[in-house]
């Protein structure tokens, strides 16, 4: 029974994604006046199609993936209202609205996972273990924290993801008793912070703010990963492809189904994908939005555009590559179920 439920939560979600990312593309296409072919959802053959207007609209086989035709998308065209023909900032603005509406959703399913809670972690300290490196500061019961090493502090994780991956050297400037202090912290990665967090009760004001800055932390996160991954500090080994995703979806349909249990687990996976999917579309990585968003970039600022059949060869060079590396993590995920 939770095979099935995993199943079918696995094709909700990826499905979700995908439309709100897609319906970006279409809905800012329509508005600037370009010719949209096709709109889909999945790959593959066709399983039920219909036309309206100049669009056709699709439901493929495969719960994979989807798209937005357009017309000169891939290369030039006499269309007057092909893609290509438009001016660089309404593309600018087609290109990017698939990442924004899949950021959007998040923000706005964290507003619904914060709805649900009576209290939220502040940025306060309620106390501090003896002798731990936050003591050894000076950072005292009552402190708030506002700024970690010149960023600023806004909700709980910034303070928990500090915890975690800070090193030596830190400066951290607290508010107490309504003055400002700076304080130096010399502490391990390894080594515990030493504090605990303040919760506080929720409001229907504060379940915005949470859920705003709670979409940045992510984003941030997500970002820092990838970096980390360029600069060789993370393993590729790391990352987790469609059926490492599904794995995860089928352990939170788990405990949702177990005794007591909720489905909020998958409601905070679904919202952890949906940014990551905003994020790594905006990458300048050939073939992705992003990648065109690059050249359109570039072309809004020189004033000159590469010739679309050399811009079409660098993106197919780049869909060669994305394909390769969807073979190689799913193979990754295998060998991380099997182990």
């Amino acid at each position: 029974m939770t095979q099935i439920f995993t199943i079918i939560a696995a094709i909700v979600i990826f499905a979700v994604l995908i439309f709100v990312h897609e319906a970006g593309h279409f809905i800012t296409a329509k508005l600037s006046g370009v010719k949209v072919l096709e709109f889909a959802l999945g790959m593959g053959p066709k399983v039920i199609s219909f036309k309206k207007g100049e669009t056709l609209y699709s439901l493929r086989a495969l719960p994979l993936g989807g798209f937005c035709s357009m017309e000169g998308e891939d290369g030039g065209s006499d269309d007057a209202r092909s893609f290509a023909n438009k001016p660089a900032w309404k593309r600018f603005i087609v290109l990017i609205s698939g990442a924004v509406m899949n950021i959007l959703l998040g923000f706005l399913l964290l507003c619904i996972l914060f709805s649900t809670q009576s209290t939220y972690i502040s940025n306060k300290v309620s106390n501090v273990t003896e002798n731990s490196a936050a003591a050894r500061t000076g950072m005292l019961s009552g402190d708030v924290i506002e700024e970690i090493n010149g960023k600023n502090v806004n909700i709980g994780a910034d303070v928990q993801y500090f915890a975690m991956s800070a090193g030596e050297e830190n400066e951290i400037k607290v508010k107490r008793d309504g003055k400002k202090l700076v304080l130096n912290i010399d502490k391990t990665q390894d080594e515990p912070f030493g504090i605990t967090l303040a919760t506080e009760e929720m409001t229907p004001l504060l379940v915005l703010r949470q859920s705003y800055y709670q979409t940045f932390f992510y984003s941030k996160v997500i970002i820092e990963s990838l970096l980390d991954l360029i600069r060789g500090r993370a393993s590729v080994e790391n990352m987790s492809g469609a059926i490492g995703i599904v794995s995860e979806i089928g352990n939170a349909v788990e405990e949702g189904m177990a005794e007591g249990g909720s489905m909020l687990r998958l409601l905070s996976l679904t919202i952890l994908l949906t940014i990551n999917l905003g994020i790594f579309n905006v990458l300048p990585i050939p073939a992705l939005d992003g990648g065109r968003i690059l050249f359109v970039l570039i072309e809004m600022i020189t004033k000159k555009r590469l010739p679309p059949e050399k811009e079409g060869m660098v993106h197919m060079i780049g869909f060669a590559v994305l394909i390769a590396f969807a073979i190689f993590i799913p193979y990754l995920d295998v060998l991380k179920i099997v182990k």
